[in-house]
């Protein structure tokens, strides 16, 4: 998969919680890491990271930009919250040789 197709497939399966779909994205050996650094290695643990933000009420993204490498693509985000609120980050993805996600990492504006 393309790093476009796999970024817009990515968020279409947050937005629908479809935790298959999503899982199917990542390498089984994938690290994700959030903006306080905390880091979850492996699908399962993503996987179940997931699982949790979907639980807790996940926000709504919205891509604004994207900018786009042979094996990577970095893209700005809004991202409206359960409580209305809004939330600007950007996700950097390096994709595998199998157009899967082998590293994602997630920072945030702002507090």
């Amino acid at each position: 998969m393309n790093p476009t197709d796999l970024a817009d497939r990515y968020f279409a399966c947050i937005r629908e919680k479809n935790i298959d779909g999503l899982a199917a994205l990542y390498e089984d050996d994938a690290t994700f890491i959030l903006p306080d650094g905390r880091a979850f290695e492996g699908k399962s643990a993503i996987r179940e990271m997931h699982l949790d933000v979907f639980a807790a009420g996940s926000p709504v993204p919205s891509p604004i930009n994207k900018v786009v490498g042979q094996n990577s693509i970095a893209v700005e985000i809004e991202a409206r919250l359960p409580d209305g609120t809004i939330r600007n980050t950007a996700n950097f993805y390096e994709l595998s040789s199998a157009g899967r996600i082998r590293r994602l990492s997630v920072y945030m504006r702002g507090g």
